[in-house]
């Protein structure tokens, strides 16, 4: 999926930083995208817009998979590519 840059014309392309086939913990995710897990977390708990996750059984693992994570991401425009 592509969005316009506000500022100037270019297209940029979006980036799939997350295998779409594959399911992450929220370590892996902090670890990834170079936040603190209890970002992850909160992420995960917003009211208004969580990122969908799963446990991997009864109070097991929280798990987020690499499609929901690519589409989360890019819905709020993050880009840890250009930090």
């Amino acid at each position: 999926m592509a969005y316009m840059n506000t500022k100037t014309t270019e297209v940029v392309e979006t980036m799939s930083i997350f295998n779409d086939e594959r399911n992450y913990r929220t370590d892996e995710i902090a670890d990834i995208l170079r936040v603190d897990r209890s970002s992850v977390y909160r992420w995960i708990r917003d009211i208004e817009n969580p990122l969908p996750a799963f446990r991997t059984k009864e109070n097991g693992q929280l798990r987020c998979k690499g499609k929901d994570l690519n589409a989360y991401l890019d819905k709020y425009k993050v880009r840890p590519e250009y930090e």
